[in-house]
């Protein structure tokens, strides 16, 4: 963090550096003249005029070492004023050589004048004008070895004064401007190192030193603390849409709205603001009953985005997502309390958009075996322990092999009990999805070729991918690249998608989809009927097929009618718009006769076989060409039941 003192210290080291510089120049320059006007002094016998100038000479020496070697200008400032002073005083004494020495006074004087402050030099040199005087209007002029008229004495000290009134103006503008210059420094600093140059509220670092004096003082008399961490979701896509200029005045009148609810919020609570980064925002209440007033401002907030938030007579669909840390209930420190309201915020955003959460140890328990799956995650990619299982896919009616899906397990995660349904959110959050996608694809494609070449096998092999696909443009690409390298067909790959992932009305997301076609995969629309996908938008989606969840063919004899009937409902609706199905989850074997019989087209499930290793699955297939297979619940693959992808 920048302090304000800090910055009048770096700017006054500056000017250090100049006079610095300035010194050493002048130090050189009087070693040099001093040496050559010595010499020739003591050339002509002016033993005492050289004997001065040498010592001076020396003496600038001794400066110019302090001043290489230990940076001490101070002590290169004091010898070059004592030497100045005591050479014009010796010039004007002895006339110098040839009688010229009183014109080397004027250089000398102004020069050290200004590398002196305005106050050192009214003192030094206004001494030094009082001793000319002495010595040149006063019987004191009879020591002098130079004579000079009265007429040239009065020049001579009238002369001094004036350059000695010039030279001082001069610096003391100097200085009020530099004074100046460190103020206006100081307070654009001040204003950039403590709020924020776009909403004017007070940034992090303000906000963490305040929260900070208020623990310090709640520990001294103990006080109650709230604080809010606010995110705005879909902030990133105002910016896409419509440009930096229109997010920042999203950022401006939100903040201004909250500044409003902050100073119409019920007394005694004291209220504190600050704009994070970005989209994130801090609210503190300092008040007895913080927890309350947490929630009561959290509720306000969530309600100017109740409807969007309308900038410039556009609507965006803006909201909240809010956590809640309390002092000193959840973090005994400001650094902690921080911390733990922006891991509510985000667990407030997993749940939906337009709500606030409060921090819990489940919760910070879930986000450390988050943070540990994550590790994990990044352990199988960078040390390739990601493996692929295969479950066959079966025509409800001649009962043939038609497709495999592919299945992701992580070994170093598996080994835990922990598969693609816990660890595939995790890789979505922090954007590890697209590699693991990436892998997925390029090894499937692999084995897709192996199985065609060992056993004829003609059906479509099912990819999952993450919908975070869906907003790639690099997707198509990267698919079609995986295609060219290992020279399979486009039409015996199918990409499933869980329809969670849809967004409607999406353009992005179904120009992806619509490429995706045009390369000649298919797309399947995965654990259909969990999602928000109301049946009129299908005519929207390129989608070949449905995928009902397991949840509903689980439920096929289920006292509640509404989902008994679900599937009955999805495959006529299929149906009307042409889109093959395929029931998940099949278990029993009255589940897949009902399946057979409302003329479902495709089914999978560990009734029919669960998911194989590449040597089961060869084997498998290799059996069921030679023999059929009866469906037998002893024939069944012996690997763990592990649902997910």
């Amino acid at each position: 963090m920048i302090y304000p003192a800090q910055n009048s210290d770096e700017f006054l080291a500056v000017r250090t550096n100049r006079y610095n510089r300035l010194c050493k120049l002048l130090l050189i320059i009087g070693i040099v003249f001093l040496l050559i006007f010595g010499g020739l002094s003591l050339l002509d016998e002016k033993y005492l005029l050289g004997g001065v100038l040498m010592s001076c000479m020396l003496g600038c020496c001794i400066a110019l070492h302090q001043l290489i070697q230990h940076h001490n200008s101070r002590f290169a400032v004091r010898v070059l004023n004592t030497v100045s002073i005591f050479l014009s005083l010796t010039l004007l004494v002895t006339g110098g050589r040839e009688n010229t020495g009183v014109y080397w006074i004027y250089p000398i004087l102004a020069i050290n004048i200004f590398i002196n402050r305005f106050w050192q030099a009214v003192i030094l040199y206004g001494g030094f004008l009082i001793v000319c005087a002495l010595l040149l209007l006063t019987p004191l002029s009879e020591l002098m070895v130079a004579s000079y008229s009265f007429t040239e004495a009065l020049r001579i000290e009238f002369t001094l004064l004036a350059l000695y009134l010039i030279c001082l103006a001069t610096l003391n503008s100097e200085e009020l401007a530099n004074n100046l210059l460190i103020k206006m420094h100081d307070d654009d600093m001040h204003k950039m190192a403590f709020f924020d140059t776009l909403t004017g509220l007070p940034n992090r670092w303000n906000i963490k030193n305040r929260l900070t004096l208020l623990v310090k003082k709640a520990r001294k008399k103990p006080r109650n603390i709230g604080l809010l961490y606010i995110d705005l979701d879909n902030f990133k896509k105002v910016n896409d849409n419509y440009g930096h200029d229109m997010g920042d005045k999203l950022l401006t009148i939100f903040s201004n709205k909250l500044q409003q609810l902050a100073q119409n919020f019920p007394k005694p609570s004291r209220i504190e603001l600050a704009r994070m980064a970005g989209d994130e925002f801090v609210v503190v209440i300092d008040a007895p009953d913080h927890s309350a007033r947490s929630i009561e401002m959290a509720e306000q907030i969530l309600r100017l985005f109740k409807d969007g938030l309308e900038v410039e007579n556009i609507n965006h669909s803006v909201f909240a997502s809010i956590g809640i840390a309390l002092y000193p209930e959840h973090a005994n420190s400001a650094g902690d309390l921080i911390h733990r309201a922006d891991l509510a915020m985000y667990q407030a955003k997993d749940g939906g958009r337009n709500r606030y959460e409060y921090y819990s140890a489940e919760l910070a328990r879930e986000l450390r075996d988050q943070e540990q799956i994550e590790n994990r995650l990044r352990l199988a990619l960078r040390e390739n322990l990601f493996s692929l299982v295969y479950m066959p896919i079966f025509d409800c009616h001649s009962m043939s092999i038609v497709g495999v899906e592919v299945l992701l397990r992580a070994e170093n995660l598996q080994m835990d009990g922990i598969g693609p349904e816990r660890f595939i959110p995790v890789a979505e959050k922090t954007n590890l999805i697209k590699e693991i996608d990436l892998w997925v694809i390029d090894n499937a494609l692999k084995q897709l070729l192996r199985l065609q070449q060992e056993t004829g096998f003609s059906g479509l092999f099912c990819i999952n991918i993450s919908g975070v696909e869906l907003s790639n443009e690099q997707f198509t690409t990267q698919v079609k690249q995986s295609i060219d390298r290992y020279g399979v067909a486009p039409e015996s790959i199918e990409f499933e998608i869980t329809e969670t992932a849809f967004v409607l009305n999406d353009d992005r997301s179904r120009t992806i989809l619509q490429e995706l076609r045009e390369l000649g995969v298919s797309l399947a629309l995965d654990d259909f009927g969990t999602g928000f996908t109301a049946f009129n938008q299908l005519i929207h989606y390129p989608a070949d097929s449905l995928k009902i969840d397991r949840t509903f063919v689980s439920d096929l004899f289920s006292t509640d009618k509404s989902r008994h009937n679900m599937v009955g409902i999805i495959e006529n609706l299929a149906r009307l718009y042409q889109i093959k199905v395929i029931a998940e989850g099949v278990e029993t074997q009255a589940q897949l006769e009902y399946l057979q019989e409302i003329g479902c087209d495709w089914v999978q499930g560990y009734y029919l076989s669960r998911p194989l290793h590449w040597d089961d699955l060869l084997s498998f297939i290799s059996e069921y060409e030679a023999h059929g297979f009866e469906v037998n619940p002893q024939n069944l693959n012996s690997l763990p039941p592990i649902p997910g992808r």
